[in-house]
């Protein structure tokens, strides 16, 4: 019924105007310029050998050889066409859809074409009568074409990106999806070069019909004249069917049948408003008006999708070009682990070319050996990410450290569609980390070196003690005892002494396991236990139960010691360090807090940066490594100050693996 209301409207439109053309003029009677599109089959293309070929480039030649002159085909970018056409570069162009954008600046012939976009199904499939009848079917598109935006205001019809119609043609002749959705000539001209003609059809109505023909400059009437002269002729002649037919095949018999009706239904309703016409001019008149209005409005939505489908355009180019720009190597992937895309940067460490990589999986491109297949999965199965914070890529015999961070893509709101996986080279990063870190453990040792001291004299001083009044008391039954029980003590207790402060001292690799947070407190403080009763500090334990965590030991063992060391020398004499352990949600808290000097409001911002310090012969090194290293451990931490009153240091570590 749509069809037949269009019919009516331009039935009277016809008969009740008389529209005088002007057309544009092109006064050189030199060689013809005209260009096209380099990549629109069948319409105009380069094929394999570099030939420009396709429906428009046959019909320019024959209307140049109808005209009698001699044409130079150009074969461009189509935003570049444009440029040309507006700019005088070339007298017209092959091939363009019409809309009142367009208008404004080029002149057009009298349409050639019909352009549309059709839903197509498998002939034997008769329960589908219009597009409402696709909800919650498999509908595959080309990707970047504007048709799935009409799907999506249709809506509730799954959507399936394809990267060209030949493949969504397979698809659909294998029942692997309902239906295509796509220009209506381009699906006519791959199902008669594939040979589904018989296996596919056209079901229910054109949507988004838009004139086409050929654009010439604005007032190049002359030229326009002839060639819409020699189209006419080639029409009567039969040499536009016959490039028709060649490029798009017979159409009667792929849509005759679904359409003979509207047809009958078309030749009835103008012979029904003929004579309406005769006897009806006022409705002829508020049908004029009607027929301005709808084409108004048919101007602004073809104005729209022709701007949506530029914007489409430029946002794909634009976004690849982000892509590539990147300095992390990026992959993308579907549902199913297939790579959907890979990035220049991915490229280059793996030495794989991206056209190769796309449609194939991380195991079929080796990719395996780097990334953790399971991780992948995980991201894909429970639409979560993941970050994996150090591994080892062996490239080129080469050992380098990278991370990757995995993350989950989604279509619209919810539907997940894959994920994408960015990874970078931190070698660089992890060897200068480790330097400082060791630089830092150094120096927290020298600071400590005057405390252990004490502590290691006084057991050297009482085993001298023994040793000297050994001859004289040897006889002693109650000093042999003595001397057998409390010199090994002395003993342990120094070797015990020693074996902290080299196991601290010595660069080790870093080792995650699960462990108890309270022990290593008590192993650091034992360990600056004479710093802290030199000065006369209170430690105030706050903690009775086992807290764990899941980290290096090390690690939390060097943070703790410069956090209590900075406590330490923050008291001048006779203070409190207090600290507290306990639970929030999935963290652990450890909390330091002494009742030293504090730290000005306007240092409180600083003190995690590198090299920045207050004190006279600091390095500035130690908080910015102890930021770097809890959050190493998959934790953070916070500091509050007040001057004069004192500072609170907490540690927020996870508690267990999780």
């Amino acid at each position: 019924m749509k069809l037949i209301a269009r019919a009516t409207i331009i039935l009277f439109v016809l008969i009740s105007f008389s529209i005088p053309l002007s057309y544009g003029i092109n006064e050189n009677g030199d060689i013809l310029v005209i260009a096209g599109d380099k990549n629109y089959p069948p319409y105009e293309f380069l094929d394999d050998d570099g030939e420009y070929r396709g429906f428009n480039v046959d019909l320019m030649r024959a209307i140049a050889i109808e005209m009698g002159v001699e044409i130079k085909l150009l074969p461009m970018d189509w935003l570049e066409v444009h440029r040309a056409l507006q700019d005088g570069e070339i007298d017209a162009v092959q091939g363009m859809n019409f809309n009142k954008q367009r208008k404004e600046f080029f002149d057009f012939s009298t349409p050639y074409l019909l352009n549309s976009s059709v839903f197509f199904v498998r002939t034997e499939d008769e329960k589908v009568l219009n597009s409402n009848d696709f909800k919650g079917k498999i509908v595959a598109v080309q990707r970047s074409d504007s048709a799935a935006y009409i799907l999506a205001e249709i809506g509730e019809i799954e959507v399936m990106f394809v990267s060209d119609l030949e493949d969504a043609f397979d698809k659909l002749n294998n029942q692997k999806i309902d239906a295509v959705f796509g220009n209506r000539l381009t699906g006519i001209y791959i199902l008669n070069k594939l040979q589904l003609k018989n296996n596919i059809k056209i079901m229910g109505e054109e949507i988004n019909q838009v004139d086409y023909g050929i654009a010439v400059r604005k007032g190049n009437t002359v030229l326009l004249k002839d060639i819409n002269e020699a189209l006419e002729r080639l029409k009567k002649n039969g040499t536009y069917s016959k490039i028709y037919e060649k490029w798009f095949g017979k159409e009667a018999y792929f849509i005759w049948e679904e359409r003979k009706y509207y047809v009958y239904g078309i030749i009835g309703t103008i012979v029904l408003a003929i004579v309406i016409f005769g006897v009806s001019v006022k409705w002829n008149n508020d049908l004029k008006a009607e027929v301005n209005k709808r084409t108004e409005e048919l101007y602004l939505i073809n104005q729209e999708l022709d701007i949506s489908r530029n914007i489409i355009k430029e946002s794909d180019k634009f976004k690849e070009q982000i892509i590539d720009s990147l300095s992390i190597g990026l992959i993308t992937f579907d549902n199913s682990g297939g790579i959907t895309a890979f990035n220049q940067r991915a490229e280059k460490i793996f030495e794989l070319n991206r056209d190769d990589c796309v449609g194939r999986t991380f195991q079929e491109l080796g990719l395996d050996k780097f990334f953790n297949i399971e991780h992948i999965n995980y991201c894909i199965q429970e639409e979560k990410g993941l970050n994996i914070e150090e591994t080892i890529f062996n490239l080129k015999g080469e050992k380098y450290y990278y991370n990757y961070l995995i993350s989950p893509l989604y279509i619209g709101h919810s539907k997940n569609s894959g994920g994408v996986l960015t990874f970078r080279n931190i070698t660089e990063e992890k060897t200068i980390r480790n330097a400082l870190s060791q630089k830092d453990k150094m120096q927290s040792l020298g600071r400590m070196i005057a405390g252990l001291a004490h502590e290691i004299r006084n057991p050297l001083t009482s085993i001298k003690t023994y040793l000297e009044i050994l001859p004289i008391k040897y006889d002693n039954p109650k000093f042999r005892e003595k001397i057998t029980v409390q010199v090994p003590q002395e003993i342990t207790r120094l070797d015990n002494l020693l074996t902290d402060l080299l196991d601290y001292a010595k660069p080790k690799k870093n080792h995650y396991e699960e462990f108890s947070i309270t022990p290593i407190i008590d192993q650091t403080i034992s360990l600056l236990e004479s710093s802290i009763n030199k000065k006369n500090i209170e430690v105030i334990k706050k903690y009775t139960s086992e807290f764990v965590t899941y980290g290096d030991i090390q690690m939390l063992k060097q943070i703790l010691i410069n956090i209590l060391l900075n406590s330490i020398e923050a008291i001048e004499l006779e203070g409190k360090i207090g600290i507290s352990v306990y639970e929030v949600k999935d963290s652990v808290y450890i909390d330091i807090e002494d009742d030293g000097l504090g730290i000005d409001n306007e240092c409180i911002d600083k003190i995690f940066e590198p090299f920045y310090t207050t004190k006279e012969n600091g390095t500035g090194l130690g908080l910015s490594i102890c930021y770097q290293q809890i959050k190493g451990l998959g934790g953070d931490i916070i500091i509050s100050s007040k001057k004069g009153i004192g500072t609170k240091v907490s540690l927020i570590l996870n508690n267990g693996k999780g």
